[in-house]
């Protein structure tokens, strides 16, 4: 059942309704003054002039008003010095413009609030390894840390299978939800209507048509290339799609810059995938930038539990629509059947939004680079964390941590790669090895932790993943996983090129300049 619509947009109306009310005088004086157009004119010229002297008039106060919102506004997140100086250059540059930008694209101040009403769990769950197997105390802090700042479970029977590209990703995903016989979740940052848009899209039409409850999220912003078209297909086929935060003018809300960069998809809750591809020929390898290297997984088990319940967690924003009543007609494998499969402790944290308090994966991250005994190895497309990761980075790799991170040779997005190479020049002075990746792109969102933790997921290293966008995580407390995640980081890294510190100091200065100008928005890309 569809919920009433929210409050501020009851207030809206109100507000549209009473303006137009208000302009029913005005039109009654315009019939009054006649047809004459002279009069008409005269009338409209003395009613602006009127409006143009008030204005005059109250400029000095406005001003002054404009100046006090800015400074609460400003004050009133406080926490990123970064955002804060940006912020403050675009208010003043853009005076007026200003306040509505941030407005809509500023802090949460929904999760501000839930923060200061937070109180952390007293009790936790502990991994219980078999054979009385002794858990490491990192992976013991970590997990604790997972549960206490996202709610994460301790998910302990299951099944990951490690993908390395889009062939493989979506050879594994067509075949699952082909075989659906009960439901399909389905939700992207980026649904292209291309080729594999389309066959995929005939898939869950045909699945749906045939019985199968199938749920589809797109985000607003992500999926402006999803076709009307292939929306209505979808819809009439049965399919219950819906848009994550929709985009519309001249109706700004004030969530537009939160925006949901999870993929996932479970079906039947027997199987599950979440990782870095979208779905589109690009992440084929058929694009401009070539080859993309990405890395996705499937997972069985109890992990399926998990991220079905963030799909509908994303469902109750994007449909207003609470399925919780339904978690036991829609829930995966029977716990007694999750027996069957191997020990493999895993959590799966999400983050975004105000019912997160926290900076969730962020924090993970952190503790995963502050906690490394011999080595810390990320791969990411992005590298634009904030001042904290950054200085964890630094004291890892100072203290004789092997820090090792993959980045694209080439970009997909220019502001974001100059932000990112702004960055290098430093970690390199503080022993982190830096490559770029040569055959193609590289996509993938992984980090691996010593010989014991490896993670998976959504979640770049830059502050639109870390602080702002929805986003969802695996991270996988398993020597053998974390064997897979080692050879797979050492093939990419001998198609990838080290950054030598003695010659990126030789670099342009056009170059320089361009980093310098990245820098400036990394806090909001």
């Amino acid at each position: 059942m569809k919920k009433d619509k929210p409050v501020w947009k009851k207030l809206v109306i109100t507000a549209a309704v009473a303006f137009v009310l208000g302009l029913v005088p005005y039109f009654v004086l315009v019939v009054r003054a006649g047809t004459d157009g002279l009069t008409l004119l005269q009338y409209t010229y003395d009613v602006s002039s009127w409006i143009w002297g008030l204005a005059v008039r109250y400029a000095p106060h406005i001003m002054t008003l404009y100046v006090l919102s800015v400074a609460v506004l400003i004050f009133l997140e406080g926490k990123n010095p970064d955002r804060t100086v940006l912020w403050l250059l675009t208010l003043a540059l853009l005076p007026g413009v200003g306040v509505i930008l941030y407005l809509l694209l500023g802090p949460d101040m929904k999760r501000i609030q839930t923060r200061k009403l937070f109180k952390p769990s007293k009790s936790y769950p502990t991994i219980v390894t078999p054979r009385d197997r002794c858990t490491p105390p990192e992976v013991k802090k970590i997990s604790i840390l997972a549960f206490r700042n996202s709610a994460a479970e301790i998910m302990e029977r299951g099944e990951v299978q490690i993908l390395v590209d889009g062939a493989q990703t979506f050879s594994a995903i067509k075949q699952a939800l082909s075989s659906a016989k009960r439901f399909i979740n389905i939700e992207y940052f980026i649904f292209q209507d291309d080729r594999l848009g389309n066959e995929i899209a005939d898939i869950l039409c045909e699945r749906a048509a045939s019985g199968v409850k199938v749920r589809m999220i797109t985000d607003g912003v992500g999926t402006k290339k999803f076709g009307r078209t292939l929306i209505q297909k979808l819809k009439r086929a049965g399919v219950d799609y819906n848009t994550f935060m929709p985009v519309s003018f001249p109706v700004l809300r004030s969530g537009i810059n939160f925006r949901n960069h999870r993929k996932i998809v479970v079906v039947d809750g027997d199987v599950a995938f979440t990782g870095g591809l979208n779905v589109g020929v690009e992440y084929l390898g058929e694009g401009r930038l070539g080859n993309w290297r990405d890395t996705h997984a499937l997972f069985r088990g109890e992990p399926v539990y998990a991220l079905n319940a963030i799909f509908l967690q994303d469902w109750k924003i994007a449909a207003e629509e609470d399925l919780s009543p339904d978690l036991e007609v829609f829930s995966p494998t029977h716990p007694n059947e999750c027996e069957k499969y191997p020990f493999l402790p895993i959590q799966i944290v999400a983050s975004g939004g105000s019912a997160s308090p926290w900076h969730s994966i962020e924090q993970m991250y952190f503790m995963m680079i502050s906690e490394a005994k011999c080595r810390i190895w990320i791969t990411t497309p992005y590298l634009v964390p904030d001042g904290s990761i950054m200085q964890a980075l630094q004291i890892a790799a100072l203290s004789g941590i092997d820090v090792r991170i993959l980045i694209p040779a080439v970009p997909d997005h220019f502001l974001v790669s100059w932000a990112g190479r702004s960055n290098i020049e430093d970690l390199l002075r503080a022993g982190v090895r830096i490559w770029m990746y040569e055959d193609g792109f590289v996509h993938a969102k992984t980090l691996l932790m010593d010989d014991v933790i490896s993670s998976v997921g959504t979640a770049n290293l830059d502050n639109r993943s870390l602080a702002i966008n929805f986003e969802v995580q695996a991270f996988i407390y398993s020597r053998e996983t974390a064997k897979i995640f080692e050879r797979d980081f050492l093939l990419d890294l001998g198609k990838s090129r080290e950054c030598i510190l003695s010659e990126w100091e030789k670099r342009s200065v056009r170059s320089k300049i361009l980093e310098s100008l990245g820098r400036l928005w990394s806090s909001q890309i």
